[in-house]
C-alpha cells in the first residue's frame, strides 16, 4: 500500500507542474484571442473550439484541407479521361481567408494549390505527363463566408472565364473577374474595388470621389490612384497634411504594394491590398 501511494505521489509531482504549464498556456492563448476579438477568455475558447470561424483564427491545416477539396471538386467534365483545357484557374477567396494565408505568403499557397490540382487532373487522365501546371490566381472577395471560396476557370477554347463550383454566380456579389491589376482599397472598415481599366480613382472627402474618406485632415481632393505600368500609383495633390506610405512621406507618384498602408495626418490608416497571380502560364 505504502509502495503505491508513493508511486501516485511521484507520479503527480512529476505531472502537475507539465498540466499546470499546459494549462495556463492555453489560458494565455484563448485570452489574447478573446482581446483581438473583444471577447472574454472563455467566450473565444467556446468560439475557436466549436469551430466558429468567424471569431476564432483559422489553422493553416485546416485551410489547406479545405481549399484542396476544392480543387479536388473543380472538375469541369469529371473523371471521364477526357481532357480539361484550360488555361488559368481564378480563386475569389474570402477576405478573412486572404488575410490570414497572407501571413504566410500568398503565392506559396497558391502554388501548393496549383501543384495539387496538377496531380489530381494527371491522375484523372485530363492532362497528360509532360503538361505544364495551370497557373493559379488568388483574390480577395469580402462578400464570401470563410472557407467558402469560389473557383473560376478560363477555357482554352474560347477564352472565357466560367465558374466551377456548384455555387459561384448565383449572385451578382460572388462573381469572378481576372486578377490582373485587381486591387482595393480599405478605410475604416469600408472597401473600394480598383480596376485598371477604370482607373484613375480620385481619393478624399469630398462626395464626388470615387474613393471617398471622410476625416478633418484629409482634403477634399487629396490623392489619386492610378493604374500605370502594370502597378497602381499614388499620386498626392496640394494638401495641407502630409501623405506617408507605409511610415515614409511622400510628394511625388509613389508605386504601392500590396499591404501598403497609407496615413493622412492624423486620419485612420488607408490600406492598399492587390490580388496575387503565380506560376507563368508557361510553367
Amino acid at each position: 500500500m505504502e509502495v503505491a501511494v508513493n508511486a501516485l505521489i511521484g507520479l503527480l509531482i512529476i505531472y502537475i507542474p507539465i498540466i499546470a504549464v499546459l494549462t495556463v498556456g492555453v489560458w494565455f492563448f484563448f485570452r489574447n484571442l478573446g482581446a483581438l476579438h473583444n471577447l472574454t477568455a472563455w467566450q473565444a475558447a467556446r468560439s475557436y473550439l466549436r469551430k466558429d470561424l468567424a471569431v476564432g483564427p483559422l489553422s493553416l491545416l485546416r485551410v489547406n484541407r479545405v481549399y484542396k477539396a476544392k480543387m479536388r471538386r473543380s472538375g469541369v467534365i469529371g473523371p471521364s479521361g477526357k481532357p480539361m483545357p484550360v488555361r488559368k484557374i481564378t480563386i475569389a477567396m474570402p477576405g478573412e481567408d486572404y488575410r490570414f494565408v497572407q501571413q504566410f505568403s500568398i503565392p506559396a499557397f497558391s502554388q501548393q494549390l496549383a501543384e495539387y490540382r496538377h496531380k489530381y487532373a494527371l491522375k484523372q487522365g485530363w492532362y497528360g505527363p509532360g503538361d505544364n501546371p495551370v497557373p493559379v490566381s488568388v483574390w480577395p472577395n469580402e462578400t464570401l463566408r470563410r472557407l467558402n471560396p469560389v473557383l473560376s476557370y478560363e477555357d482554352a477554347r474560347d477564352g472565357l472565364t466560367r465558374p466551377m463550383t456548384a455555387d459561384a454566380g448565383r449572385s451578382d456579389d460572388a462573381r469572378t473577374e481576372p486578377v490582373n491589376g485587381l486591387a482595393w482599397v480599405t478605410f475604416k472598415g469600408k472597401q473600394w474595388v480598383l480596376r485598371p481599366e477604370d482607373s484613375p480613382y480620385r481619393l478624399g472627402r469630398a462626395e464626388d470621389n470615387e474613393i471617398r474618406t471622410v476625416h478633418d485632415q484629409i482634403s477634399a481632393r487629396h490623392a489619386t490612384l492610378r493604374h500605370s505600368g502594370g502597378s497602381w500609383v499614388l499620386e498626392p495633390l496640394k494638401t495641407t497634411n502630409e501623405t506617408k506610405v507605409s511610415g515614409r512621406t511622400i510628394t511625388s507618384p509613389t508605386p504601392l504594394a500590396s499591404g501598403s498602408v497609407i496615413t493622412i495626418g492624423q486620419a485612420d490608416p488607408i490600406r492598399f491590398d492587390a490580388g496575387t497571380e503565380v506560376i507563368n502560364a508557361g510553367g
